[in-house]
């Protein structure tokens, strides 16, 4: 039961975050929309060096730079983000639909 309680409060802050997005891309201005995308990829970049540092606290050791951090660093990213790239895509789409109704109305104070 308690599971389900947890499920439910994640997907309405889900959805309240994405009417929040939807409202920001919506706006005249163009940069409100991007700030939540942008504040979501410097949290992820802000917990992969707290990850790091957090290492060299623990061990006193610097974090050995090989193959393997390399190649899990971008996929963390990668896989980290993809809120954020839910959320440019909201973006991208409120604003596709607020620039073809600007070019309807054009092409409207036009045929008068």
């Amino acid at each position: 039961m308690v599971i389900w309680v947890h499920i439910a409060v994640v997907l309405l802050i889900a959805a309240a975050v994405i009417a929040l997005q939807v409202y920001l891309s919506r706006r005249q201005a163009w940069w409100p929309g991007l700030v939540l995308p942008v504040l979501w990829f410097a949290y992820t970049l802000f917990v992969i060096v707290a990850a790091v540092t957090g290492y060299y606290y623990v061990y006193e050791t610097p974090l050995s730079v090989d193959i393997d951090l390399l190649v899990s660093f971008p996929l963390s990213m990668l896989q980290a983000n993809i809120p954020a790239f839910v959320l440019l895509a909201v973006y991208f789409f409120c604003r596709s639909r607020r620039r073809r109704q600007k070019q309807l109305d054009k092409m409207q104070v036009q045929d008068l």
